[in-house]
This record gives structure tokens, C-alpha cells and sequence, in this order.
């Protein structure tokens, strides 16, 4: 069962940030070690590295918008992406394959401006690895509140 779904890349930015690329390194770490940790504290801690990084990415493109924006570090760069997509405090959304420059390149494409990406939400992402039922149940009350 793929939950994905396609949405358009509304703009995008490059920075290199160092309180940026940090927290962008250590949410990956994170999420690394939410597959292999499969535990509650794991979501949390990565839940909460996530809205640091939406705060730090908000602060760094210096544009108020309610849409998705989300990041991912190359070689201490960090490629920055707003989607046309509402943020809508639901499960972190997650880019199901980043392009790299090269493979862009290689297609004749500049930017990712206009193109469609394809997303999923982190709990969608986590079911397709099958974390068990405990850790599905209290992931759901913690978005539930």
C-alpha cells in the first residue's frame, strides 16, 4: 500500500547555514534511527528535531508562507523546497526520492521550481516498514493530541 502522492515544488533555495546544516544532518540521523529503533522516544525526538528545522528553514528563506517547506543536505549545502501544499500539522512530510543536481542535470532541468515531487507522510513511510501495532497506536495519540 503506497500512500504517496505528487505535489509541485513552489520555490526553492540553496543555504549554507551551519545551525541549519546541523539539524538537517542530525534529523537524518534520526530518522535512521527511527526505523532501526522502532520506539516512541524515536518518533518524538525526531518530531521534535522536524519542527526545529521547519522553524530554522522559515527563519532562512526570510518568507512567511503556510506551505510545506522541507530540506535536505548536500555536502553542506542545504537544497531548501517549498511545496504547494498547506502545512497542515499532520505527520511530517518526507520527498520519496531527492533528485541530486547531477541526475537534474542530466534531464535538462535547472530547478525544481514547477516540477512535481513525489511526498509521503512519515507515519505512511513508517507503515510500509511495518514498526508494529504499539508503536502505530502511539504515534497516532501523539497526532491526535
Amino acid at each position: 500500500m503506497n500512500n504517496s502522492f505528487e505535489v509541485i515544488v513552489k520555490n526553492e533555495w540553496f543555504n549554507t547555514d551551519k545551525e541549519l546544516v546541523s539539524v538537517v544532518r542530525q534529523l537524518r540521523n534520526l530518522r535512521q534511527a527511527l526505523v532501526k529503533f522502532d520506539s516512541l522516544e524515536a518518533y518524538e525526538s525526531y518530531c521534535k528535531c522536524y519542527s526545529e528545522m521547519n522553524s530554522l528553514l522559515r527563519q532562512v528563506i526570510k518568507e512567511e508562507t503556510p506551505n510545506v517547506v522541507m530540506c535536505k543536505e548536500f555536502n553542506g549545502i542545504c537544497w531548501i523546497l517549498e511545496l504547494d501544499y498547506l502545512e497542515d500539522g499532520d505527520s511530517p512530510l518526507e520527498l520519496v526520492s531527492w533528485p541530486t543536481i547531477n541526475e537534474l542535470k542530466a534531464e535538462g532541468i535547472d530547478t525544481l521550481i514547477g516540477q512535481r515531487v513525489e511526498v509521503s507522510r512519515l507515519d505512511d513511510a513508517l507503515d510500509e516498514i511495518d514498526l508494529g501495532e504499539e508503536l502505530a497506536d502511539n504515534i497516532m495519540s501523539l497526532i491526535e493530541g
